[in-house]
């Protein structure tokens, strides 16, 4: 492997001179304008960044366009040179020297920098840090309309480089990045800034830092360039393994890159059902697609089979995997009303409706269609594949639908989660992130709610920025600054949905001095659409947590509403009371235990009893899944947990839930208990009762046991009617292969 150097200016025009091409394996543009600000940043205070992999090749390889355009190269001889790992970090350089946007998805975008020609010294930002999915826009705005100018200000003045903002750019001493280094002289900014002398110390300053600032085309790239002896599948597995062990890139852009490798000219295929999508209204990322087709070819949704997959299978799975996607996306806007993926708490609820749908071949029943409804938004509102592990959620679920429908997706959820309904603690310290943010707006949509101006039903397709849907604090942020904290102000029941010209209008007004008058307009009825108290003494900033308090449990109120009518179309109750568990006695999937570890006949701890609760669950998991309920014995009498926490050192709920997950943990591991056990606690005549939801494994649970003299075996426990029995060795390997393979 040949290494050489080349400057961010060299680097730069071999894209603009089209000497540098990009292979369809790459993934897209996807960097956020303030990633770009960060690069930036980096390289004008001399930090590294990173190495740049190219491959000089004779091959014919298939290409894709770059995010910024490209000439027509005149000399280009029958060698191609391929950027494999660098294109975010060239493309966003690219853009910002020679002042042009980026095209994303077919649309091209600015990118435009502003310099702080006044930026103090030192380091004086710590930049954000970005995981998978961090480069998705929001789709319902966050306008910062009630954070004051001068707010902002004191934030930017301590930065060096900002996303350029119209305010910001008419400021003398902010400078437009790609201006700068467009025109090598410094006069044109330093008369802008007001300097007439040579004698004004700002001349000095602003001099050096405008060189500074260009210098960074004179930054210097280390180049490692493959072997053009390499085959085009061999250069795949190095971009692979490359991408794998530094972490750049998620597994869906490495499956891609090994897809594209087998199916050549596929990404053009892709892109374009992408596209599809995105005229539908769901702006999904190339990865989900992707996913989807793998859920297709193997039945699970994890990229590390991919490598296996024949090209066959792979065009097989596409052709299928598309009517799928079909379906899954006319299902949501037809029958749920989610007309778009910003309301949908994960796109892989999209993959479990297309498996569906190819699962029935398409033929539902009017009583399967509206469970599935239901499904979707209670799995939508607690957040299904939002928690734990979401790709192990996927699967459980992909592997429910080989034989199940859309009832036991709901039991998937009930067991998760143990509870359907939504409790008013659950909105405590959740913000517009959450999965009940989405639910509210299609609760408060279905409630017929209204921008409190125009009177216009509240939606996301509305045009014009009069009219476009933005969140609004009830309470802005502004008015709440000097008593509360950031996250106490974006507490999701401050939040409201509105029109941005009504949010403007509001601007930072108190509830006080604002939402009296649109009492008065709309009336009592109007608010409780969007679930907001009438109460005016709670209008107050000094009833601001009183308020927050009053208005979880009208939305909670309002999402209960919304999902009864939902399981009452479909003959389904949200979630039967604990009484009436306890009431029903045990059956196949639900169990009852006295205690965890309290010895009711001895009167002191019994460790045993630990490894009994542990058999059940595993019994349970390795079976269709269950409930256990801890606190009430075989009769369905209620003991309660008291002795329990008291063997805990004065223990509580948390305590003993603690305890019980690390048993869990200890036993099963992390995975598992992480993603397939959910704790709940019940107050049932005064005892607590602990609901145990456990959800069927993908792998099975294996309780290592210990005789007298120290030697250990391994043993299987299953579900047989309504209790748990260890699995004969004789029939271990038959039930793995028919349960778990």
């Amino acid at each position: 492997m040949a290494k050489a150097e080349a400057t961010v200016e060299e680097l730069v025009a071999m894209i603009e001179r089209g000497e540098l091409s990009l292979p369809e394996m790459q993934r897209r543009y996807v960097w956020r304008s303030t990633r770009v600000r960060d690069l930036l940043d980096s390289l004008y205070r001399g930090y590294p960044s990173g190495a740049i992999l190219l491959w000089e090749t004779d091959e014919d390889v298939p290409l894709q366009d770059f995010s910024v355009s490209q000439n027509e190269n005149p000399y280009k001889s029958r060698s191609t040179r391929l950027l494999l790992d660098g294109q975010q970090r060239l493309t966003s350089l690219s853009a910002v020297i020679r002042g042009e946007g980026v095209t994303v998805r077919g649309k091209k975008r600015p990118l435009e920098l502003l310099f702080n020609l006044e930026h103090p010294e030192g380091r004086s930002f710590v930049t954000e840090v970005y995981e998978d999915g961090d480069d998705e826009e929001e789709d319902i705005a966050d306008t910062d309309a009630d954070s004051s100018e001068d707010e902002l200000l004191q934030r930017f003045e301590k930065m060096t480089f900002v996303v350029a903002a119209k305010k910001l750019e008419a400021l003398p001493h902010w400078v437009k990045v790609s201006d700068a280094f467009k025109i090598d002289g410094d006069a044109h900014f330093l008369e802008r800034a007001g300097i007439e002398s040579f004698s004004d110390p700002r001349y000095k300053k602003y001099s050096e830092r405008l060189a500074k600032l260009r210098s960074i085309r004179k930054y210097v790239y280390r180049m490692d360039v493959l072997e053009r002896t390499l085959s085009y599948d061999e250069v795949t597995e190095i971009f692979v393994r490359v991408n794998s062990l530094g972490a750049k890139l998620r597994s869906s852009d490495l499956a891609l890159a090994q897809i594209t490798a087998k199916w050549r000219n596929s990404l053009e295929v892709f892109q374009a059902y992408q596209k599809h999508c995105v005229d539908q209204g769901f702006d999904i990322d190339l990865g989900l697609v992707l996913r989807n087709m793998i859920a297709f070819a193997t039945g699970q949704s994890r990229f590390l089979t991919v490598h296996k997959i024949t090209l066959p299978q792979l065009q097989t799975a596409w052709k299928e995997c598309c009517k799928g996607l079909d379906f899954a996306i006319n299902f949501l806007k037809s029958n749920v009303k989610i007309d778009s993926s910003a309301l949908l708490s994960s796109p892989y609820i999209l993959v479990s409706l297309a498996y569906f749908g190819h699962k029935r071949n398409y033929e539902v029943s009017v009583e399967e269609a509206v469970r599935l409804r239901f499904w979707v938004l209670i799995a939508n509102v607690k957040g299904r594949y939002s928690r734990g592990s979401s790709e192990t959620l996927l699967d459980q679920d992909l592997l429910t639908l080989r034989a199940g429908g859309a009832e036991e997706l709901i039991d998937r959820v009930r067991l998760q989660f143990g509870r359907l309904d939504i409790a008013p603690d659950e909105l405590e310290g959740r913000n517009r992130r959450s999965s009940l943010f989405k639910t509210m707006f299609l609760a408060f949509r279905d409630a017929g709610a209204q921008d409190w101006r125009s009177n216009l039903v509240i939606s996301l397709s509305h045009a014009g920025a009069q009219h476009q849907l933005e969140f609004h604090h009830i309470f802005p942020k502004a008015v709440l600054k000097a008593d509360y904290t950031l996250r106490e102000a974006d507490d999701i029941a401050n939040l409201a949905f509105i029109g941005g010209g009504t949010n403007r209008a509001i601007s930072c007004k108190t509830p006080k001095d604002y939402l009296t008058a649109v009492l008065d307009k709309i009336g009592a009825e109007g608010l409780a659409k969007q679930a907001i108290p009438t109460d005016e003494g709670l209008f107050e900033v000094a009833s601001y947590k009183a308020f927050l308090a009053e208005r979880r449990k009208l939305i909670a109120k309002r999402l209960n509403e919304f999902l009864a009518s939902a399981a009452k179309a479909g003959g389904l109750d949200v979630e039967p009371p604990v009484e009436v568990l306890i009431a029903e006695g045990e059956s196949g999937n639900i169990e009852f235990k006295s205690s965890l570890r309290w010895d009711l006949a001895t009167n002191e701890v019994n460790k045993k009893l630990e490894e009994v609760i542990l058999k059940t669950i595993s019994a349970f998991a390795n079976s269709k899944g269950g409930t256990l309920l801890i606190g009430v014995d075989d009769a369905g009498q209620i003991l309660g947990l008291k002795q329990d926490y008291a063997s805990m050192d004065g223990g509580n709920r948390d305590k003993f839930e603690r305890h019980l997950r690390q048993l869990a943990k200890d036993k099963f591991g992390v995975a598992y208990t992480g993603s397939g056990l959910s704790f709940h606690f019940y107050d049932v005549d005064g005892a607590d009762v602990c609901k145990v939801a456990i959800a069927p494994a993908s792998q099975p649970l294996i309780i290592k046991v210990f005789d007298k003299n120290g030697q250990q075996s391994e043993r299987i426990y299953i579900r047989n009617g309504n209790a748990s029995h260890e699995l004969p060795v004789s029939e271990m390997h038959d039930y793995i292969k028919q349960r778990f393979v």
